[in-house]
């Protein structure tokens, strides 16, 4: 399995099992009824990967989307990205591969896109990895 698709099935399965039922496919249509605050596994994207011998080393980056629909409680969405931040910061091995958090960005957007007024929660994570 390449690196990218490791980390992206690791951050499915430790926030589902941190937030049941609020965790999401960045990939499948969140229904109507899903309650906020939710999460979507977004994207991934591989930097760097090149190998030394029989080794492989890279780097790769994964974006966690969080939708709140309550601007008054910008507090709680915060709170939520912090958690995950600190989730995210305990991987550091999966299956075939040692891991490394080497950076964080953090942003939070207004979403109009809907009829309600979306706070948009964006936690980009940047990793080094190593096959192990």
């Amino acid at each position: 399995m390449s690196p990218s698709q490791e980390m992206y099935s690791e951050f499915i399965q430790v926030l589902s099992k941190a937030y049941p039922g609020k965790v999401w496919d960045g990939w499948l249509i969140v229904p109507e009824s899903t309650p906020y605050p939710f999460i979507q596994v977004g994207d991934t994207l591989e930097n760097i990967d090149f190998g030394v011998k029989t080794f492989g080393f890279g780097k790769m980056n994964i974006v966690i989307h969080i939708w709140h629909n309550n601007p008054q409680k910008r507090g709680d969405l915060s709170c939520l990205m912090f958690s995950i931040r600190k989730i995210a910061s305990r991987i550091n091995q999966t299956k075939n591969y040692g891991w490394c958090l080497s950076g964080c960005e953090e942003q939070v957007l207004p979403d109009t896109t809907t009829k309600e007024l979306l706070m948009h929660g964006v936690l980009s994570f940047d990793f080094k990895y190593w096959r192990r």
